[in-house]
């Protein structure tokens, strides 16, 4: 009996007693099991770690090692491979003949005779208490703030979606209640942020003791916490929540010991009740958060410290609006942003179009916050705002947004691909290629679906965030340079870092219409060094049909900006892939940019033109478009095969050149839609 590619034994070649003796021996907990799983042979290791005696196991199923805390989806995922007769690799929590569990990596390698049946199976199962217990703390720290130990942003965003996913308990509701510390600033400011950082965690132990049982405490970030009140009564919740607060403004009134000093600390608090079906934890926290900013605003002359917000999916407060920015200290503008992350992320998505076939190649995800008021913040305005923290938790939204909207487009063949900006600081992340394994597999996505793109201009500085980006390939999914051009060693990068696809930087691009030899120039240097990497390249910022015929002839197959389609909402998506088609062709073009990029790529390596005269795509374009004579004529010496007419060939470029920016000119001169 063998495996696949494994030793035989019993036949001549390895004999029995040698390789079980060699099994026994083996540090890993291995067995030997029959056709029908009982067990003939088990290792030294396995009688250690299990407790069990040879003979207690000798005869007896694998199943006596499972308990109560074996996942049932790993059990019968092994009972589909045993009865399937094929391997099975997986991580199983067993039990010790003590009762005490362990964790190992198992392996199940089904043996067959020389007919191809089932014989025995041999299992190999390596001890991960270890790496198990640095996973949970890990997941832990994941969880949780690093400075008060409470639940962090993450995992009171998941208390209340599984919240409002249970439905009203009763004929009570839950609410959360949004805190902000007021003038925290001027604390961090005076004492130092190791001082601050002793006050947030007294603050919490304070607010903690005074909670009921039930009620959840979390930390937001920087000085916003978050407190889940159960058991509201929703027909007198203004009344239910002066006698639950009154308590607390009794404890921030007391003075807290910082740096040698006594510091009394004010607090503010919007308030949202969970609504009994019909909105999601964005929008329960953003009436909180409008709720906050309310109060807030009347710090200096309210009479009361919390505010009950308005119902959630009910109209908006007329008083509270949005259309400029945030305005305040950086400290204030950065709070702003952070508060929109859990309340208005907005994914919009531009499409990345194969300029050949004329469909869609896939959609870029990109990123808007919605602010109280209802406008929308593009990330030039907001990222620069946000820490590493914060982009981690964008980073997520936009991720699961994406593709639970993938998912849906990709079974009814709206579109094959899915891109996603990740920021460097996010690989610093402990678990973040299982979370994306687990992330692609609960929406039911392809991993090659998805590309995660990282831009040029951030570095990538620690081997471990190279590790994580080579697992994350290895997970399938594609791994593109965003904006090479603008920044960083990209060569090194190129060669080092497992890129499959490179986006071209929309700068350069801006001098195309100008000096658009030079442009030409670096654009095809890059495209040969894409191919040379064996990598997709894309080129961003094309805003009309001249570049796009351009970056084509010179061999580009991957186009995105303006021309096409700026980035819309989700819900267009489905409509824009059905009707988009338009394709461009290497040797046909309408604009003179695309004849210069055709003629100069001859030109600059001194060669004739290879096609007849008559089949010229030159010829056609030359003649419809009318060019002088003088043209004509520099155009045939192209294509006499006797000599090279190096002249003639930058004549026609520095015509070319001025037709280029003359086009440029009247488009420039055309007045403005809307203008006076």
């Amino acid at each position: 009996m063998h495996g696949v590619n494994g030793p035989h034994f019993g036949e001549g070649r390895v004999p029995e007693d040698l390789l079980i003796q060699a099994m026994a021996a083996t540090s890993e907990i291995s067995l030997i099991a029959d056709a029908d799983q009982k067990i003939l042979h088990v290792s030294d290791s396995f009688v250690n770690i299990t407790g069990y005696g040879r003979e207690e196991a000798l005869g007896r199923n694998c199943r006596m090692l499972q308990g109560p805390g074996t996942d049932p989806e790993t059990t019968a995922a092994i009972r589909h491979a045993l009865t399937a007769g094929t391997p099975f690799n997986g991580e199983i929590l067993n039990y010790r003949k003590d009762g005490s569990a362990f964790w190992n990596a198992l392996r199940i390698t089904p043996l067959r005779s020389a007919s191809g049946a089932v014989t025995h199976f041999v299992s190999v199962q390596r001890d991960i208490n270890t790496r198990m217990a640095l996973h949970e703390q890990l997941r832990f720290q994941a969880l949780h703030d690093q400075v008060t130990g409470l639940p962090n942003r993450a995992a009171m965003g998941e208390r209340i979606r599984l919240l409002l996913g249970s439905g009203p308990a009763g004929e009570h509701v839950t609410a959360i209640g949004l805190i902000d510390l007021d003038d925290f600033r001027d604390i961090n400011n005076s004492y130092g942020h190791e001082a601050g950082d002793e006050l947030l965690r007294e603050w919490a132990l304070r607010l903690q003791g005074l909670l009921r049982d039930g009620d959840v405490l979390g930390r937001m970030g920087g000085d916003e916490f978050l407190v889940i009140f159960r058991d509201i009564p929703p027909a007198d919740a203004e009344a239910a929540f002066h006698r639950l607060l009154e308590p607390l403004l009794e404890m921030a009134g007391t003075p807290f010991l910082v740096g040698g000093s006594d510091v009394t600390i004010g607090m503010s608090m919007g308030i949202a009740l969970l609504p009994a079906e019909g909105a999601d934890d964005a929008a329960v926290l953003r009436v909180a958060d409008e709720a906050l900013y309310a109060v807030k605003q009347r710090k200096a002359d309210r009479v009361q410290w919390w505010e009950l917000g308005a119902p959630v999916g009910g109209e908006p407060d007329p008083d509270v609006t949005g259309d400029d920015g945030p305005v305040g200290p950086p400290e204030e503008i950065g709070r702003s942003y952070r508060r929109a992350l859990d309340t208005g992320v907005v994914v919009y998505l531009q499409p990345v179009v194969d300029l050949r076939k004329g469909g869609v190649h896939l959609f870029e995800a990109l990123a808007r916050l919605e602010l109280p008021g209802g406008r929308l913040a593009a990330p030039g305005e907001f990222l620069p705002h946000l820490d590493a923290a914060d982009l981690d938790r964008l980073f997520s939204r936009v991720l699961d947004d994406s593709l639970d909207r993938f998912s849906a487009w990709y079974r009814d063949g709206v579109c094959d691909g899915i891109s996603v900006n990740l920021p460097p600081s996010v690989l610093l992340r402990p678990a973040l290629v299982g979370d994306l394994a687990y992330s692609l597999v609960r929406h039911g996505v392809p991993a090659r679906c998805l590309t995660l793109e990282l831009l040029e201009s951030d570095s990538v500085d620690s081997e471990a965030q190279s590790e994580v980006l080579q697992e994350i390939a290895g997970l399938g999914v594609g791994v593109a340079m965003d904006d090479l051009g603008a920044g960083y060693s990209s060569l090194k990068r190129l060669s080092t870092l497992p890129f499959t696809t490179i986006k071209l930087d929309r700068d350069l691009l801006a001098g195309i219409h100008t000096r658009p030899t030079d442009a030409l120039s670096m654009i095809a240097t890059l495209i040969q060094m894409g191919r040379d990497f064996g990598m997709k390249v894309v080129i961003e910022g094309i805003e009309d049909r001249s570049v796009a015929e351009a970056v084509t002839v010179l061999g580009a197959a991957l186009g995105q900006g303006y021309y096409f389609c700026r980035p819309i909402p989700a819900a267009e998506v489905p409509a824009f892939a059905g009707r988009f088609g338009e394709a461009f062709h290497p040797n046909r073009f309408r604009t003179h940019l695309g004849a210069l990029a055709y003629h100069w790529q001859f030109a600059r390596l001194g060669s004739p033109h290879p096609r007849e005269l008559a089949d010229c795509p030159l010829s056609h374009f030359l003649s419809a478009v009318g060019s002088p004579t003088d043209v004509e004529r520099w155009h045939a010496q192209q294509h006499d095969g006797r000599a090279v007419h190096l002249g003639a060939g930058q004549l026609m470029v520095d015509w070319l050149v001025q037709q280029v920016r003359l086009a440029a000119e009247q488009v420039s001169a055309l007045p403005v839609a809307g203008a006076s």
